[in-house]
């Protein structure tokens, strides 16, 4: 009985996710919507996965130079040997986790050619600024690597992807001493316009950002992501890591949490220019300590 009953809830997901579809692939041609990993997640589960918190009062500002970049850059296609792993937080609101470790490793990668896969977990576990699987400040997180540093990934593994946020470790499961990286102190920055955002991601390496994730969002398969229809859900942190034009549209390419098979390959591209579910309203990074 239980069986069926899940079985029941599960299409009935699946059928409500495929009217948003329907709506969204007839009223735009930027982007493609459809079935994704998410189809068979209640609400909740989605919502609880968005652990993005963002400062009050940040507004993007115009940007007072415009600075001289390349109309398309990608540090993973720039910086090959720093591209690293797509990555999957699971059923954790450690999104804030992710965006910090992928940019401060990709980041620090550029500076050495030394690629050091920085640990999600220690943020999770023992950033007490934040709440672990139930979400954090990414400006926050940035400052607490400044303070802190994080270890290696092969150190201290990520183990949250069911939902809990474990506890703070000081010692490394693969036997290597407890090394830690930092941030340079004081180095933590918040990017809040496009030519900002641009210009430290040509010089420094991809940058955290947060952007706010609405119902459409789930159902993204690849293309111009362009807020359409559904509610908010909640906030969310990624790292970008470039920019383009499709046929005349500005883009971000974006790095996601959520698996490669999500996306295009674990990537996406959203509108640029024009804040965008509020991707240009807070960037966060700071400078590799070496």
């Amino acid at each position: 009985m239980k069986i069926i009953i899940c079985l029941f809830v599960i299409f009935g997901l699946i059928f409500a996710n495929q009217q948003l579809i329907d709506e969204v692939n007839s009223k735009q041609n930027l982007w493609i919507a459809g079935q994704t990993k998410f189809s068979s997640w209640s609400q909740d589960e989605i919502i609880a996965m968005l652990g993005a918190k963002m400062k009050p009062g940040r507004a993007v500002r115009e940007s007072e130079v415009v600075f001289d970049v390349p109309d398309s850059y990608d540090f993973d296609q720039d910086q090959a040997a720093c591209k690293g792993e797509i990555l999957d937080q699971g059923k954790c609101g450690s999104c804030w986790t992710f965006g910090t470790a992928t940019s401060f490793t990709k980041r620090r990668c550029k500076l050495t050619q030394d690629y050091i896969a920085f640990s999600e977990q220690d943020l999770v576990s023992c950033d007490k600024d934040c709440d672990g699987c139930n979400g954090g400040f990414p400006f926050d997180a940035c400052q607490w690597v400044e303070e802190h540093g994080l270890v290696k990934s092969s150190c201290y593994p990520y183990t949250s992807g069911n939902g809990n946020s474990g506890w703070c470790k000081s010692k490394c499961v693969d036997g290597e001493d407890w090394k830690t990286y930092k941030m340079k102190s004081g180095s933590c920055k918040s990017y809040v316009n496009e030519n900002e955002i641009q210009n430290t991601i040509y010089q420094d390496g991809p940058v955290c950002g947060t952007m706010i994730v609405y119902e459409d969002f789930m159902k993204y398969t690849g293309g111009v992501y362009k807020h359409i229809s559904g509610e908010m859900l909640g906030g969310h942190a990624i790292t970008i890591i470039g920019w383009g034009e499709d046929n005349g549209t500005k883009y971000w390419k974006v790095q996601n949490s959520w698996g490669e098979k999500w996306g295009e390959d674990g990537y996406f591209r959203i509108l640029r220019g024009t804040d965008e579910c509020g991707i240009e309203a807070g960037a966060d990074a700071g400078i590799p300590e070496i």
